[in-house]
């Protein structure tokens, strides 16, 4: 009986470590607060036309921005991620390096950083962004999780990859992470549209 026991939670926490290696649900990791430049707070969200991602404001550098002139004629990686999440941290790498790129060719990364949390979350996503050198947007955004939902349905692993083409519209959706050269061939293919 014990030797079943032993080899049952075995196989658990092999099957448990298997899955949380390519996708995670909701955890949570407490992280010192730092300011960063690419981490930004909505101001207001606004459902978008079919096929097209959710629009949102947000001011940068005194002026105010929103998401869908920021899409024009680039293709967009629209990650949904967690500090608290091991291949989310796995592909952040991967962006880094593909946007020193492909980021003049016109390839861009947005981060929808979900937490827990939603009143630590800046925090949580500011200091995790500093620390990673990430070098993209990113938009703490758990407090609107159910608008994000009425466009995307609802967010059940991280990380969850919007592909946005050049024209505005969500070409393709990846759940899970994914190798760098996966990525590469993903950008490589919507830059050559």
């Amino acid at each position: 009986m014990k030797k079943q026991l032993i080899a049952a939670l075995t196989i658990f926490f092999v099957s448990f470590l298997t899955v949380s290696q390519t996708a995670c649900s909701r955890d949570t990791q407490a992280n010192t607060p730092v300011n960063s430049a690419y981490v930004h707070e909505i101001k207001s969200i606004s459902l978008a036309g079919e096929n097209e991602p959710v629009n949102f404001t947000w001011k940068e550098n005194g002026k105010d921005m929103n998401l869908i002139d920021q899409l024009k004629g680039k293709v967009t990686f629209l990650n949904f991620w967690g500090t608290w999440c091991p291949p989310c941290r796995a592909e952040i790498p991967h962006f880094v390096d593909l946007l020193t790129t492909y980021s003049a060719s016109g390839f861009q990364v947005v981060g929808i950083a979900l937490e827990r949390d939603p009143n630590k979350e800046m925090d949580l996503v500011s200091n995790f962004v500093e620390k990673q050198k990430m070098n993209y947007r990113n938009f703490p955004s758990r407090k609107y999780a159910e608008e994000f939902a009425k466009v995307y349905g609802t967010i059940q692993y991280v990380p969850t990859t919007y592909v946005i083409g050049k024209d505005g519209k969500i070409m393709e959706k990846i759940v899970g992470g994914k190798t760098k050269q996966d990525f590469e061939e993903i950008i490589k293919k919507y830059l050559n549209q």
